[in-house]
């Protein structure tokens, strides 16, 4: 905080300003002097920069260290670690207690973390950075903000909000680095100083020199260009890249994120007139009735009532289904901006309890739409994906109904909630092998595009499930029957013998496990590997 000096005619006080003033300016570099009053813990990580630099430079290490030239595996794991040890470190420099859900913030980010290195599945392991990533940042914003008055579009606004406070934090790093070396005892030596100058002066006069002279003589030239293929070799060049990369993106989202630690108290949102979103949301309900009642006439009835000739059940199940789950998002959003936008009414009330049960049904209709069409084409990763999410929407749509007869329920931490929950058991439960084992069962006959779908287009978390299958003599010679190349994309992809398919395959299981070290270290493709040895080799 600015000091506050007593009123006097003196120009003694005049003096002392001034000098505050200036200093505080040319340690904060760009940032406003009225920007570091209102925000205390930015004004704290700042000042600390030997504190707050150091936690970046481990960030940044760790991360050149564990992702260069590594795929995913152990490494995603032990970063999680780290990131939830550094986050710990920066509470603790910032004298901020941990509170008791942040916890929960950092067990769900380490098993989605395990939960990376025990799959092979790049979507499932996409989504579970996006997760980690996402949870984490949520932690800093509840450490340092009292989240007391806040509602559901507040937290949405503040969770996108830190990104671009991040980006727009990327100078400080810089200014504060630069700060923190004028004030230390090593730059206050004339001598280094001088040192420092003299070795950036002669920088360019040693490229001149030096290339002048590897022409002037061929053997003082290889031995300047192996030393200079090896300081600018890709290699170094692209450590040093991941390196500044961490420490300037953890510098940044510290910083974002201390913007939001301020002082003041949240002021209650004005509210509009109910009678608009009565208006709209009783218009838009009228039309989910009536959409509804076509729903259950024509498919909850399950023939009851017959189709056009020119549907079958199936084909009338996919038409509509992603313009369906997309209005059952966009109904979760009206009821959300309805209560945090608008006052309180017995009407708007009713309107949305109506639109609700509406939307209860959509979300059944799309789930059966979404059975019948597994059904007639069998089970992928995505179609699963989507019974997932119409699972976690018609949770999250229980929240936002009792947060319109609640006002005190806390529907952003409810929704992360049960979206964390959910996700995690699923990413867990190693759906490539469940796609397998399902495929498998519900299938009269394995064909050839069964083949490919199994082997090719299935992780090798299904391997497990897919080699006992095979490798059974009845289900061997069936499917090797069935080995039959039509397509020219198969020509050209897939060997034209059935044993040699296999062969390809299994040794791919073996090479990629072999590929990885300890870094990268993948359960998924170390089981597959097991499996492999145990019933083929052997």
């Amino acid at each position: 905080m600015e000091k506050q000096y007593k009123p006097h005619s003196s120009i003694h006080q005049e003096k002392h300003l001034n000098i505050d003033q200036e200093a505080n300016v040319n340690y904060m570099g760009e940032e406003s002097y009225k920007l570091e009053t209102v925000s205390p813990l930015l004004k704290k990580v700042r000042e600390n920069f030997n504190v707050f630099g150091s936690i970046s430079i481990i960030f940044g290490g760790a991360f050149a260290f564990l992702f260069y030239k590594a795929g995913i595996g152990l490494n995603i794991f032990l970063f999680t670690l780290i990131m939830i040890g550094l986050l710990v470190l920066v509470m603790k420099g910032l004298s901020i207690p941990i509170k008791k859900s942040t916890v929960g913030y950092y067990v769900a980010s380490a098993l989605l973390g395990l939960s990376t290195m025990l799959t092979n599945h790049g979507g499932l392991q996409f989504l579970n950075v996006i997760g980690i990533l996402f949870l984490l940042d949520l932690s800093l914003l509840h450490q340092f903000q009292e989240e007391e008055g806040f509602d559901f579009l507040r937290h949405f606004g503040r969770m996108f909000g830190l990104l671009f406070k991040s980006i727009a934090s990327i100078g400080m790093p810089f200014a504060d680095g630069i700060s923190f070396l004028r004030k230390s005892k090593l730059i206050k030596n004339n001598r280094t100083i001088s040192i420092i100058l003299g070795c950036i002066i002669a920088l360019p006069i040693l490229f001149i020199v030096m290339a002048l002279l590897s022409n002037a003589d061929l053997l003082f030239g290889n031995i300047t260009e192996k030393i200079f293929s090896f300081i600018f070799s890709p290699n170094i060049i692209n450590v040093v890249l991941l390196f500044v990369f961490g420490f300037l993106a953890c510098y940044a989202i510290i910083c974002g994120a201390a913007k939001y630690g301020t002082r003041e108290n949240v002021k209650a949102r004005a509210k509009e007139d109910p009678v608009i979103a009565i208006t709209v949301i009783s218009l838009v309900t009228a039309v989910y009735i009536l959409f509804c009642g076509i729903q259950i006439v024509y498919l909850f009835s399950n023939g009851l009532f017959v189709l056009p000739q020119e549907f079958t059940f199936a084909e009338y199940a996919r038409r509509g289904f992603f313009e369906l789950l997309a209005v059952t998002v966009i109904n979760i959003v009206l009821i959300v901006i309805s209560t945090a936008l608008f006052r309180e009414h017995k009407m708007l009330k009713a309107s949305l309890t109506t639109m609700t049960i509406c939307t209860y049904i959509m979300i059944a209709s799309a789930t059966y739409r979404m059975i019948l069409y597994i059904d007639a084409y069998h089970l992928t990763f995505l179609r699963l994906i989507v019974l997932l999410f119409l699972l976690i929407d018609a949770f999250i749509l229980a929240g936002v109904i009792v947060s319109v007869y609640r006002k005190g329920f806390p529907l952003f931490g409810y929704c992360v909630t049960v979206t964390a929950v959910f996700y995690i058991i699923f990413s867990f439960s190693r759906p490539d092998n469940f796609i397998a084992t399902y495929h498998i069962n519900n299938k009269e006959e394995i064909t050839m595009e069964d083949i490919i779908f199994l082997t090719k287009e299935l992780s090798y978390d299904a391997a497990p499930k897919v080699i006992p299958y095979f490798i059974d003599p009845v289900n061997w010679e069936t499917a090797s029957k069935n080995y039959e190349i039509t397509n020219d994309w198969y020509n050209w992809n897939i060997p034209s013998k059935w044993d040699e398919y296999f062969e390809e395959y299994y040794q791919g299981i073996i090479d990629m496990n072999a590929e990885r070290g300890i870094r990268n270290f993948n359960y998924s493709n170390y089981n597959a590997a097991k499996y492999v040895k145990r019933h083929v080799n052997d």
